[in-house]
């Protein structure tokens, strides 16, 4: 990212600093040179300023959140009606009935007492909690531990398939990996990123550069884009109100060529074409990014961020507007509402947001009865809004003094002056990687990772075959089965980190020269268990039903020794298609099935029924003493809820 684009369009003729924060400009086409602040100026605001803008922020989230949360997933084909504003209540959630006999939004926050814990917002405020106890940059070690100690449900598509990788071994970026996260394109990391900018006002690469690095915890490639288009917009909002302007800062943080810059300059050209008609623009995105789109998902990062620039724009500042536009848009509606609230939140302070949409219930005098309740993540505490907003303050001010700031006493006033020319190191850690298993002869490519820093590689004990390119990647064909611990080093600058990894290098796969393939189905359906397609290859499911044990595996012509498998899994759904036990047997010389003896697996397979542990495509290594046998096979509960069981398997392969 430029710096100078990016400031230059965030400060041309829009603003002019002043000790108590930026004030707009009403003439900013007409604004003299030498009324805009230049490039290297510092950009200054007030604690008082800074506070609230950052309690609008939060404020904000949790109206976009409610306020859209009923139309989530609702509108896909046509966007919402007319009949604006909807307020909360306009949809039911039937979901909430049983837990609380309130389908209406309204209902469901007097129950709670308050604002209440959900995507949108709870992984930042896990974040929060985080940064407080390890300061404003954690590394991703740390921010794997607080996951993994805090989230267990409540989380889908790519924060799904990250929190079950991390339960399986790896640790960020290799989370958010396009080679091992099937969802690396979801919306995931545009709702749970917003805090690394909300605590760097002003600092528009630094937000920017920042949020890519946190969105590759469950994103890659131009799924990553929203995020730091939305980071760039929200450290910018500190000192720049006007929403085009906002649109343009978030286009510029990006390369010209990326994905979603090209998208922002598509949707201000629909808007422009149809300055009176959102619906008419809104069908031209829905084709373009939905119907014709080559990952169809109402949940596609590019399409929902779309969405939310569109609003944005047709909403042009008014808090209430824009969220009934956000919430009319559709897909993942509410996600869009809690960004674009918490935007215009910090764009113009607490002042924007109607008071209907913070005192929904009767008898509450502060906004959202000032509660934030947890219900979705384990072991923390709920807490009071604006001790939240205070809290996030405080970060933000040690970011400012880091990043090159000060803290200053004028008045009686505390200012800060904010260097808006800072940018992001990444912690230098080197990202551990499980145990990896390999086929001899197949081609091999494993990225390293150094935590976002650039780093020079070196690797002692590879197995023949693979070497190791200078940019941090091993390549090659495996040629020699056999167990190999490796040692990789990362250099970067005068610091220098070590650290330990296992391939295992497998032979020849005995699965090709089956004469059948054992498993619900035809040889035909079978086939895609041995077409050497692990990751992203076609899924072999079984029959939805009730609980019940499943087979695959291989039948021989003539006897063969075996002594190990890989088990790979597929494609899963929302509520089935792991499994709740696995184990082996083998055919033998009476012709009976016999669990095979002495086997080890690696990773230890999660073994209880929970959907938020199992990742799409994890691989298994099951290892036991040589057997000969003319069949083997895998026996596997099936997994999910209900008669929504099955499970799903991409690749089984077997080795002497």
């Amino acid at each position: 990212m430029r710096f100078n684009r990016i400031l230059a369009t965030m400060l041309a003729g829009t603003a002019f600093v002043t000790m108590g924060g930026i004030t707009p400009s009403h003439a900013a086409d007409t604004a003299s040179p030498a009324q805009i602040a230049p490039i290297d100026q510092p950009l200054e605001i007030s604690r008082e300023d800074l506070e609230d803008r950052i309690y609008a922020s939060w404020l904000g989230q949790f109206v976009g959140n409610f306020y859209g949360l009923p139309h989530e997933n609702m509108h896909i084909d046509e966007p919402g009606p007319d009949t604006m504003p909807y307020g909360y209540d306009q949809l039911e959630i039937e979901f909430y009935q049983s837990h609380f006999g309130s389908t209406r939004m309204t209902g469901i926050m007097d129950a709670y007492g308050g604002a209440f814990s959900d995507d949108d917002t709870d992984i930042e405020y896990i974040y929060l909690l985080l940064m407080e106890e390890v300061g404003p940059n954690p590394s991703y070690a740390q921010i794997r531990d607080a996951w993994m100690a805090h989230i267990d449900n409540w989380v889908w598509i790519a924060n799904r398939q990250t929190l079950a990788m991390m339960h399986q071994g790896f640790y960020p970026p290799y989370t958010g990996d396009h080679d091992l996260n099937p969802e690396w394109f979801q919306i995931d990391p545009q709702l749970i990123n917003e805090i690394w900018a909300v605590t760097a006002p002003g600092m528009v690469t630094y937000a920017a550069e920042k949020s890519h690095w946190a969105a590759r915890i469950s994103a890659d490639g131009w799924g990553t884009e929203p995020t730091v288009a939305y980071g760039a917009m929200i450290a910018a909002a500190f000192f720049e109100p006007d929403v085009e302007k906002l649109v343009d800062i978030g286009a510029a943080a990006l390369p010209a060529e990326a994905r979603f810059a090209k998208t922002i300059a598509e949707v201000k050209d629909m808007w422009r074409r149809h300055p009176d008609d959102w619906r008419t623009a809104r069908r031209e995105l829905a084709d373009l990014y939905y119907h014709q789109d080559e990952y169809k998902t109402i949940w596609n990062a590019n399409l929902n961020g779309a969405a939310a620039i569109l609003a944005l724009l047709y909403g042009q500042g008014d808090f209430q507007r824009t969220m009934d536009l956000a919430s009319a848009m559709g897909f993942d509606a509410d996600n869009q509402a809690a960004t674009l609230g918490g935007l215009l939140g910090i764009a113009h302070g607490t002042k924007t947001i109607p008071d209907a949409l913070l005192y929904p219930v009767e008898g509450w005098t502060l906004p959202f009865n000032d509660r934030y309740l947890n219900r979705s993540r384990r072991d923390l505490p709920s807490a009071s809004i604006r001790d939240m907003a205070r809290r996030t303050a405080d970060l933000a001010e040690q970011q400012i003094i880091a990043l090159g700031g000060e803290r200053l006493e004028v008045d009686g006033r505390v200012i800060y002056r904010i260097d808006p020319t800072a940018s992001f190191a990444a912690p230098f850690e080197l990202s551990p990687i499980p145990p990896r298993t390999l086929i001899a002869g197949e081609d091999t490519s494993i990225a390293l990772h150094a935590g976002g820093a650039i780093a020079e590689w070196t690797a002692e004990g590879l197995p023949p075959g693979l070497a190791l390119s200078p940019g941090g990647r091993i390549t090659g064909q495996p040629s020699t089965p056999g167990h190999y611990p490796v040692r990789l080093t990362a250099t970067h600058g005068d610091r220098t980190l070590s650290q330990g990894i296992s391939l295992i290098v497998k032979g020849q796969n005995l699965a090709l020269a089956a004469s059948e393939i054992l498993g619900p189905g035809t040889q035909q359906t079978l086939a895609s268990l041995r077409d050497g397609i692990a990751y992203g290859g076609a899924s072999v499911e079984s029959p939805k039903a009730e609980t019940r044990l499943e087979h695959f595996g291989y039948r021989w012509d003539a006897p063969v020794t075996v002594g190990s498998m890989l088990v790979t899994m597929g494609r899963l759904g929302e509520n089935g298609g792991w499994f709740a036990s696995l184990s082996t047997e083998y055919l033998g010389p009476d012709g009976k099935w016999k669990a095979v003896p002495g086997l080890s697996m690696m990773p230890e397979p999660v073994l209880h029924n929970d959907k938020h542990l199992r990742p799409q495509y994890g691989a298994y290594l099951i290892e036991f003493p040589p057997i000969e046998t003319s069949a083997i096979r895998i026996k596997a509960l099936n997994g999910g809820e209900g008669s929504q069981r099955y499970v799903s398997f991409s690749e089984i392969a077997v080795f002497p």
